[in-house]
């Protein structure tokens, strides 16, 4: 028999089925989830969409997630039920504000979990090959793998199977998915070393040489050809931090799902606070060995001229319809199979945990919104073995298969996955207000909150403060994605996607209003108060 999912609000700090997360254990879903090996994606991205970004330094611009990170575990600790920004957003402003800010980050994170997938299959499987072709002189039996492997349908085929292997680990609860998280950490820190061997071994000078001889470019003419098209060939402070304050900041979205765990994790003060400000740390430490080490062995500017190539289609780029990710890099820099298979291999498993991670915490955003009336009550019921939302999760992939299948065979509808990150900002609009008018919209709450929500600086509030700060960065971050937009080098599907996230949970919210409404019941009551234990 299915269990109800107020168990999953449940605030029992010992003997209980909710709580089996421990503080550690929350720091490590929450680190994996963003996939720490992500920056070797954006750093092709980031230096086109943002001329002359440099990206180590760019790390720097995460101390606004510091600030996002200590508003949510305020938030946390003051309404420690899982659901996130949901319980927050929905008890401080409005139940449909709330539903639409968590509809938002929810279904881009499901998002995340199909478009992973097809970053898997291409960059792990496909660029293997290719990498092992190049590096054996354009064998035409790896380039023949290769190419049967990119095609659309093989892509959709496997894709599809991993993501059936995602819901079975969603079935068997969250104890699998903890140590998943573990598996994912274990593969990235051992992608990091190999990365650090493959240097130490060869050098700058071998890759440029190797480059030359495996590419025929010259590698020096590929910052003179970037700075003929226009290309800057210095680095430019406000492109690094408007490159760092969207895709590099891009690459901690999920570290905060530790709080839409709430209601399942032990200890919630210490939970949030190891998991959100810790995950944040490992995350910096980790970037700052795949972006240093990419701009030392290959070279800063010489990175960013090859991946401005790229983007802009230019004839002159060496690799074809092949991205020039790390695989590739690697392999040139090496001449060795085994260290592309090592990188490979580290990618493909934190690819896989990250993409299994986010579409997990927010399955518990399905419950609450079923235990407040605004989804079917069946998105409650829990499997009685497991404590798993089914119907939830079955959502989950069912989203998660679509934006597979959209980046597959519609990439331009994903295109740079901008749209995730204007979505998530919009969002957290709202999150930056509820932390804003906490205090005097909701002042039987807040202080009914434990001590630390009530501290204050200066004779405000931190959480006032903080809520305002969130604010600002989160429009200024949607401003940022607005840039490229305009100038034509991301997709106009952006907007529509994310206006679509925007208006649908609106549309549902005034449908089930009015739905109970002809039953005597007014949802909004229901918001007054947290959910019980």
């Amino acid at each position: 028999m299915a269990r109800t999912g107020l168990a999953l609000f449940e605030q029992r700090s010992t003997g209980g089925v909710a709580r089996q997360i421990s503080p550690i254990d929350t720091m490590i879903y929450s680190s994996a989830n963003p996939g720490l090996m992500f920056a070797l994606v954006y750093i092709m991205w980031a230096p086109f969409l943002y001329p002359g970004a440099h990206m180590v330094w760019a790390i720097l611009t995460v101390a606004q997630m510091f600030i996002i990170a200590g508003l949510y575990w305020l938030l946390s600790v003051a309404m420690p039920r899982s659901g996130g920004e949901y319980i927050y957003i929905s008890r401080i402003l409005h139940p449909s504000l709330g539903l639409m800010a968590s509809f938002m980050i929810t279904f881009t994170a499901i998002s995340w979990t199909g478009i992973l997938l097809n970053w898997l299959m291409k960059w792990s499987i496909v660029e293997f090959f290719y990498s092992i072709a190049l590096i054996k002189g354009n064998d035409s039996t790896w380039l023949g793998v290769a190419d049967f492997l990119n095609q659309t349908y093989i892509r959709a085929i496997i894709g599809t199977a991993l993501l059936l292997f995602i819901y079975f680990i969603y079935y068997k609860g969250t104890k699998w998915m903890v140590k998943l998280a573990y598996i994912t950490l274990g593969a990235t820190l051992l992608g990091a070393i190999t990365f650090i061997v493959a240097n130490l071994v060869t050098g700058p000078e071998t890759f440029a040489n190797n480059f030359t001889q495996l590419t025929s470019l010259a590698y020096a003419d590929v910052i003179n050809l970037a700075q003929a098209d226009g290309y800057p060939t210095k680095f430019l402070f406000g492109a690094t931090i408007m490159a760092g304050s969207t895709y590099i900041i891009l690459n901690t979205l999920g570290s905060t799902f530790g709080a839409n765990l709430a209601g399942e994790v032990r200890n919630v003060q210490k939970s949030q606070l190891l998991a959100l400000f810790g995950s944040l740390a490992i995350l910096m430490f980790v970037w700052f060995i795949f972006y240093g080490m990419s701009y030392v062995n290959f070279g800063g500017m010489w990175s960013n001229s090859l991946y401005y190539l790229y983007n802009a289609g230019h004839t002159a780029y060496p690799f074809g319809s092949y991205d020039p990710f790390i695989t590739i890099m690697i392999g040139i820099m090496t001449k060795s199979p085994i260290f592309v298979f090592l990188i490979a291999i580290c990618f493909a498993f934190a690819t896989f945990g990250s993409a299994a991670g986010l579409g997990f915490g927010p399955s518990r955003n399905f419950v609450a919104w079923s235990f407040d009336r605004l989804f079917p009550s069946k998105y409650m019921k829990l499997n009685e073995k497991t404590n798993s939302p089914t119907y939830a999760l079955r959502t989950v992939i069912a989203g998660a298969w679509v934006f597979l299948m959209l980046d597959i065979f519609l990439p331009t509808w994903t295109e740079n996955i901008g749209f995730t990150i204007f979505t998530w900002f919009l969002a957290w609009i709202f999150l930056g207000l509820s932390g804003i008018l906490f205090s005097t919209r909701k002042k039987i709450l807040f202080q009914s909150s434990p001590p630390i929500v009530k501290t204050k600086f200066l004779g405000v509030h931190v959480i006032t403060i903080l809520g305002w700060l969130t604010f600002l960065i989160s429009v200024s971050i949607c401003y940022y994605l607005l840039i490229p937009l305009f100038r034509g080098d991301i997709s106009f599907t952006m907007i529509i996607v994310s206006f679509v996230l925007m208006i649908t949970p609106l549309i549902i919210y005034f449908i089930m209003k009015r739905v109970h409404a002809k039953k005597g019941i007014d949802i909004d009551i229901q918001f007054q108060e947290i959910p019980s234990d």
